[in-house]
C-alpha cells in the first residue's frame, strides 16, 4: 500500500526479515516496547490505519536502547529500502515522517550513534561511511540492486 508515494510494504518486508531472525521473536524475551524493529512495524501499522505520512512527536518515542544482536546484512536491507523510499526533503526534512522513523529505528541496531539525517540520501550514506564502512557498503550494494 502506497501512502503519498511511499510504499508501506516495501517499508515492512525487511522488518518481517530481521523478526524472523531474532533470537527472541515470539518468545518470553520479546519485549516490543524495547525493540526497535516493534517501534518500526507500529510506526507503519498506525500510517496505513490513519493513512498519514507523518506522526508528530513520535521520533521522541523511539526506544531508548536495543541491547539484541542484529545482523548488519538485514539490517543493511532495511536501510536501503529507506534511502529508496525517502523524498529527499533536504531543509523540509521531518523527523517524524514514516520513512525516517523506520530508518532512524534500523539505525539504532547497528549503529553505535543516532545519525541527524540531513535530508539528502547521498550526504546520509558518507555520514554513515564514517561510522562503519561496512555498512555503507552493504547498503550502497542493496541499493543498487533495486
Amino acid at each position: 500500500m502506497e501512502k503519498q508515494g511511499i510504499n508501506l510494504e516495501r517499508l515492512w518486508a525487511p522488518l518481517t526479515k530481521i523478526c524472523a531472525e531474532c533470537d527472541y521473536a515470539d518468545g518470553p524475551d520479546c519485549n516490543p516496547q524495547k525493540c526497535y524493529v516493534s517501534f518500526a512495524k507500529t510506526v507503519i501499522e498506525y500510517s496505513r490505519t490513519k493513512g498519514v505520512t507523518e506522526i508528530p512527536g513520535i521520533h521522541k518515542l523511539i526506544p531508548p536502547q536495543d541491547l539484541k544482536p542484529y545482523y548488519k546484512d538485514l539490517v543493511s536491507e532495511g536501510i536501503a529500502i529507506t534511502c529508496q523510499e525517502c523524498r529527499q526533503c533536504r531543509e523540509n526534512h521531518s523527523p517524524d515522517c514514516v520513512v525516517a522513523l523506520v530508518r532512524s529505528s534500523l539505525e539504532g541496531t547497528v549503529l553505535p550513534e543516532h545519525l541527524e539525517y540531513p535530508g539528502s540520501v547521498l550526504v546520509y550514506i558518507a555520514k554513515i561511511k564514517e561510522l562503519d564502512p561496512e555498512l555503507a557498503e552493504f547498503i550502497a550494494a542493496k541499493m543498487a540492486k533495486k
